[in-house]
């Protein structure tokens, strides 16, 4: 990649990241849009679907630094709060079909689905401007919460706990 191209590249990804949280896109008790997108396997799946339990919804991409620290978080919750009660997803903001989904996936070792989510759809129903954001949804598909920003794994666990009802 030229110098000119990185620098462009690097420029738009921190403008991305330090935009400002706009309104519209999913909100607190409103139900979780669902779409159907490809997972690293290529297979396209259903995200309804994978709401069968309260679910952490992780809008992430290759590129972002703080989003691989959030995914070694969401690795440890999925295995203190269990997988038959807990649901973790990611979207791959930059992802238009499986192969930056499989390689991300391969790459940080996490098993939990990941959907390539580079769609304007998805994008405005979440309103996605910059990575890392989790959504947090209970058991009845409505979103409880909407973190727009790094988080800590205390605050994480305590969304998590929330929306498990707990």
């Amino acid at each position: 990649m030229s110098a000119l191209r990185h620098t462009a590249v690097l420029f738009i990804l921190l403008v991305a990241i330090s935009a400002p949280v706009q309104a519209g896109g999913v909100k607190a008790g409103e139900p979780a849009p669902t779409f159907v997108l490809t997972d690293g396997n290529g297979k396209n799946v259903n995200m309804e679907n994978l709401l069968d339990r309260p679910t952490v919804i992780y809008f992430t991409h290759n590129a972002c630094h703080y989003c691989t620290q959030i995914i070694a978080m969401l690795k440890r919750a999925e295995v203190k709060f269990g997988t038959k009660s807990l649901r973790i997803m990611g979207i791959n903001v930059m992802a238009k079909d499986q192969r930056l989904v499989k390689a991300y996936q391969e790459e940080l070792e996490f098993v939990f689905p990941m959907l390539a989510g580079n769609r304007g759809d998805v994008l405005k129903a979440y309103k996605i401007n910059y990575v890392p954001v989790l959504v947090f949804v209970d058991a009845n598909k409505t979103v409880n919460k909407v973190v727009g920003h790094y988080i800590h794994e205390p605050e994480l666990h305590d969304n998590i706990r929330e929306i498990m009802g707990q």
